[in-house]
């Protein structure tokens, strides 16, 4: 029996393990997955993700506002929902709203951090589990009420954590140049200008590369283009530049 709790940054991270050592006053024994934390040194990652997430019955997705638009909760998010009945995949909002979460992660029914959105997390875990710790409403609301002042005093103590920057896209594509060197391509930014410059680019990231449909464990740079064209109808200035294609790269089409 598991609730997995997926974080990005170090305010969701403090969240996050706020949040797990809570769950287990309020539900003994209770087992309680964050990813990177238990991670067991010498294990691989996605064989400890694949394990937690075939064993959970709920997952919990700690937002804050630096964590807003974390593209690793997205996925996260993506996985549990793909791995457990979607209603059991919790927002827990920290110092946001509602209003504030956007797609992928508004389609989900989100709580407050606060002392009736946490009463509702409890009560749907109480209802994922079957009633396994409390048959009756009124037990549930004594043991929230008993516990509910630890987890309040750590959570007022957060706000005072100060989050690392949080990186870019373009900081991230930084870390291609030593790909870009290694492959050859010189004047790597002067290639970025003129690839940001094209009309048909939407975005440029880095994200693991896809082959044959498939996810691999490769980085690649994926340029996504609103509409993908012969090469022939492409006009000679709106090419993608042949030298980005010296480095793992996809493109592919999207909004």
């Amino acid at each position: 029996m598991q609730v997995f709790i997926s974080w990005s940054g170090d305010p969701s991270k403090a969240v996050a393990g706020a949040l797990k050592s809570w769950l287990r006053y309020v539900f003994p024994r209770l087992e309680v997955w964050m990813s990177e934390q238990d991670i067991r040194a010498g294990t691989k990652w996605g064989v400890e993700l694949g394990w937690a997430l075939t064993e959970c019955k709920l997952g919990i997705i700690c937002l804050t506002p630096e964590s807003l638009n974390s593209n690793w909760l997205a996925f996260e998010a993506g996985a549990l929902f793909a791995a457990i009945d979607g209603s059991r995949v919790i927002p827990f909002r920290y110092q946001l709203s509602t209003s504030d979460i956007r797609p992928p992660l508004s389609q989900f029914q989100d709580v407050g951090a606060d002392v009736a959105g946490t009463y509702k997390l409890v009560q749907s875990i109480n209802e994922a589990f079957k009633k396994q710790w409390y048959a009756e409403e009124e037990e549930l609301r004594t043991a929230f009420q008993t516990w509910w002042p630890k987890l309040e005093q750590n959570l007022n103590t957060i706000q005072d954590i100060k989050p690392m920057r949080m990186r870019t896209d373009r900081d991230i594509l930084e870390e291609l140049l030593d790909l870009a060197r290694k492959e050859g391509i010189r004047d790597l930014n002067a290639v970025l200008v003129q690839l940001f410059s094209i009309p048909n680019v939407r975005r440029v990231e880095v994200a693991a590369k896809e082959v044959a449909g498939r996810i691999t464990d490769r980085i690649a740079l994926r340029i996504t283009v609103s509409k993908k064209l012969p090469i022939a109808e492409i006009p000679q200035e709106q090419l993608i530049p042949e030298s980005i294609f010296g480095m793992p790269t996809d493109v592919v089409e999207g909004a």
